[in-house]
């Protein structure tokens, strides 16, 4: 075991570089482990194709590569290249074998409860931790009383958990990658750990010497060589006899030896003949009797029932389900699980047949079709693709998630029953498609058995979903975009909620579907899952940020878009998971420049979330962060070329970000008002349903892929900041020196405008001097009038009334320029005498000031403009 210190952006001191021999090659086998949750093996080479370097690891994945050089401490030191460029430099050292003779007198002047024999399983549980700190810390701060010297996983977990916690309230030095290794018993980690807490508490340092190199095999038999030859001119030759014995014995050890070297089978040598031996006793061999049996075949069954229930309890009693060891935990048994002990409980087969009979005996059609010389539900599951219909199908499977409990049961205490029901059902997750209803009920089946199953025994759910699950699902994920969503969560409910768990589910799963672009795309999917535990820790999330920065470099636009989303989950779970995606913020600015839509759509969410994270601090990097993710959205604002879905995205994405920075109203009202009818009817009014109800935020497919993701769609009303949009409208008005409104400026503006019932504050005032000529100028024309109605409405009836009575004096100008043009002979089409008549008394019937305005206006009309008054019935108005 070397211990292995990554430079950023890995960031991973205090990984794990585990290097044994691999027989039958060339170079030996390599396996990396460091706190981002990376395992794999791979080939170190004695040389490498850098000329700087003079080995490499190589990561058998096409991307990363280790180069180093040796040092003359024995250690070694180079960088590591992803894609053939160094992004960190790591050094590998060999750890301790032993405890320093000076740390070990120190261990046993504390006085533990037990002596130090073995520190790499001495050390394990953090029990002796414990109680080294209680030396030097007083009882308020750690207590033995809550912690427990066992060997159990939960028991070990649970003390760790406790120490570290104790670790960060005092400002210890010791995080999850110090003593993490130990809990998994990895060779030196111990050693390590212990010597930096006598560091930490005793303010010594522990001098380290080298150790000295084991000679090779070439200077072995040269030394040996030379010592035969020494022996055989002093020594006297042998008889004859002795020496062929001699001969042929040597030449078998040689034989032997050879073999072992090259790992072959031995040959048989010459048979040598075996002298007879005349002295040999003969054996006497007593007569067999037999007994005759009294009791009958009923008694005998009996019996043999007995026996095994009295085993049953007895196993039960000496073995806590929960307890059991397995290599999906963190126990350090065995690789494989308890089989499970055997009970009086139905196979599972059993507990099925009833469910899916009693189901299929409402079709006569499905019931002769099936096949008798196989069991029900087995002919039932060849059949559902093809001749039982879809409601049918999903009753059989809600049937069964019914009975999930005691299926669950059965399954683990046989866990060969698990491995039939899943190779049972299994098929139905490949034959039917993710938008099948049944699809849906069979996942929900699964998961029903691993909620069940993790209940009773967490650690045996999980192995077995590493050793049956995931080698039938790898398969379906690699070619199924679409079920990588739900069968993801279908994984992730047979797992043990601990972060050492969920590592060892995503390196068994990278194992089985030994894809990169579909692992990582996985991740996208599990990542929410952790934040919604809160087991993203720093071990987590360095495995999350390394393989999304991966991604990020991936020729494969969909693996650029899981990357992202890696990125967006992690930004959104907490303030220091946002600070730490932030640093890597010149990792992925470049991708505003990407042709794939989708990208821009995961880019603009991630600055929306990085922006969100910005809003309130100050100083020199947060404002040059700012400017850079700004930048971001200008650039996807303005470009011609910019899908409207990623408008769409982006437009609900940032409209929380627009009180903290105005800089980006001009772009986003412009965004907004570029986008088609129905997409901003959506985002101004929200989603209805089919009676007319607005329906709440939303996650909506935009595109039909089966591997395209779903977004967040939500009325953005409800979050903007009316008044500052309604200006930014007014002056890009103004400033493109716009002849009229179209509608989508009414209905923009429209929205900000708060309801009559709401009091319009003095600032509107502002924002009607700058619109009220162009929405006097859209009453009178048919596509606009009704918007522009609505408009004057709130304006003239708003409250308080002072604020009203300024927007009608502000008014009688521009009224009366409008009646001059909508009377004047000039050949356009107008809006409906009547239409506009209706909006007039409509005013003067709200009494008041408007319906004095009213009159003063007209009356001027009649004054100035008698020809034009003369085509109008604007008389009727006050007789």
């Amino acid at each position: 075991a070397w211990s292995v210190t990554y430079t950023a952006p890995l960031s991973t001191t205090g990984s794990l570089l585990v290097v044994a021999p691999s027989s039958g090659s060339a170079g030996i086998t390599v396996t990396i482990m460091h706190a981002s949750g990376l395992a794999r093996k791979a080939a170190r080479l004695d040389s490498s194709s850098n000329l700087e370097y003079v080995g490499v690891i190589d990561y058998n994945d096409g991307h990363r590569k280790d180069f180093f050089n040796r040092n003359p401490d024995g250690s070694i030191s180079g960088s590591h290249f992803v894609d053939g460029v160094a992004v960190a430099d790591f050094t590998a050292k060999k750890p301790l074998q032993a405890l320093p003779r000076e740390v070990l007198k120190w261990l046993q002047s504390l006085d533990l409860s037990y002596s130090v024999r073995n520190a790499k399983r001495d050390f394990t549980n953090g029990f002796l931790v414990a109680e080294i700190f209680t030396r030097y810390y007083p009882s308020k701060d750690i207590s033995m009383h809550s912690f427990e010297n066992g060997t159990k996983a939960a028991c070990r977990n649970d003390n760790w958990e406790q120490l570290f916690r104790f670790f960060k309230r005092n400002n210890i030095p010791l995080g999850r990658m110090d003593f993490e290794p130990v809990n998994m018993s990895i060779t030196g980690a111990a050693q390590a750990l212990v010597i930096k807490i006598y560091t930490h508490l005793t303010k010594r340092t522990v001098p380290v010497f080298k150790i000295q190199d084991l000679p090779t095999e070439e200077m072995v038999a040269s030394v040996i060589r030379k010592e035969e030859s020494i022996e055989m001119t002093q020594a006297a030759p042998p008889p004859l006899e002795m020496q062929a014995q001699e001969e042929v014995s040597g030449q078998d050890a040689y034989r032997v030896f050879e073999a072992a070297r090259q790992n072959r089978p031995v040959e048989r040598s010459t048979p040598r003949a075996v002298a007879e031996r005349p002295e040999a006793v003969p054996l006497d061999i007593a007569e067999v009797k037999a007994r005759t049996l009294t009791k009958n075949v009923a008694q005998l069954r009996a019996q043999q029932t007995q026996i095994q229930q009295a085993h049953s309890q007895k196993s039960r009693g000496a073995t806590n389900p929960s307890g059991r060891k397995s290599s999906a935990g963190t126990d350090n048994g065995p690789s494989t699980p308890s089989l499970g002990y055997v009970g009086a409980t139905k196979p599972a087969i059993d507990v099925m047949r009833p469910i899916v009979t009693a189901v299929l005996q409402e079709n006569e059609r499905v019931m002769k079709s099936l096949d008798p010389r196989k069991d029900v539900v087995a002919s039932f599951m060849e059949l559902c693709r093809t001749l039982v219909p879809e409601a049918m199908c999903v009753q059989v499977f809600d049937g069964l998630s019914n009975q999930a409990g005691q299926l669950a049961d059965a399954m683990l205490k046989s866990p060969a029953e698990f491995y039939r029901v899943w190779k049972l059902y299994c098929s139905a997750l490949v034959e039917f498609s993710e938008r099948s209803p049944v699809f849906e009920s069979v996942v929900h089946l699964f998961k029903r058995f691993g909620l069940k199953m993790g209940e009773e025994d967490a650690v045996l759910t999980q192995q077995l979903m590493v050793d049956v699950g995931l080698p039938s699902l790898a398969p379906l994920l690699k070619d199924s975009a679409g079920k990588r969503e739900p069968l993801c969560e279908l994984i992730y409910t047979y797992t043990q909620p601990q972060v050492l768990s969920r590592l060892g589910v995503l390196r068994a799963l990278k194992e089985a579907v030994d894809d990169m672009p579909v692992y990582v795309d996985c991740l996208s999917y599990f990542v929410p899952m952790e934040t919604q535990a809160e087991l993203l820790d720093e071990m987590l999330l360095a495995h999350y940020r390394y393989y999304a920065m991966v991604a990020l470099q991936c020729p494969q636009p969909k693996i650029r878009v899981a990357g992202l989303a890696i990125l967006v989950t992690v930004t959104g779970s907490s303030e220091d998971h946002a600070s730490s995606v932030l640093s890597l913020l010149p990792s992925f600015t470049e991708l505003v420049y990407d042709d794939w839509w989708e990208v821009k759509a995961q880019l603009i969410l991630l600055t929306a979330q990085l922006l969100g994270h910005l809003s309130g601090s100050q100083g020199s990097a947060e404002d040059a962060a700012s400017e850079a993710l700004l930048l971001v959205v200008s650039r996807l604002f303005s470009a011609p070329d910019t899908s409207k879905i990623v408008l769409q995205v982006g437009l609900c994405a940032l409209v929380g970000s627009l009180r903290h920075f105005p800089m980006l109203l001009p772009g986003y009202v412009a965004a907004l008002l570029r986008q088609p009818a129905y997409l901003r009817e959506r985002l101004i009014h929200g989603a209805k349903a089919d009676d007319g109800f607005v329906l709440p935020p939303r996650r909506v497919k935009y595109a039909r892929s089966t591997s395209s993701r779903s977004y967040e769609e939500r009325c953005i009303c409800d979050s903007w900041p009316a008044v500052a949009i309604a200006r930014t409208l007014a002056e890009q008005a103004e400033a493109s020196k716009l002849e009229h409104f179209e509608p989508e400026h009414l209905e923009v503006l429209t929205a900000c405008l708060p309801e009559l019932d709401v009091d319009l504050g003095e600032e509107w005032l502002a924002v009607f001097e700058k619109v009220k000529a162009y929405v006097f100028v859209a009453l009178i024309d048919p596509a606009l009038h009704h918007g522009a109605r609505e408009v004057v409405r709130r304006f003239w009836l708003c409250r308080p009334q002072t604020v009203a009575l300024k927007a009608i004096e502000a008014s009688k100008s521009t009224l009366l320029k409008m009646l001059r043009i909508n009377y004047s002979d000039t050949g356009h089409t107008r809006v409906q005498e009547d239409d506009l008549l209706d909006l007039l008394r409509e005013m003067r019937d709200a009494g008041g000031a408007i319906g004095a305005m009213l009159q003063h206006v007209v009356d001027n009309f009649r004054e100035a403009h008698n020809v034009e008054f003369q085509r109008s019935r604007l008389d009727a108005l006050f007789e």
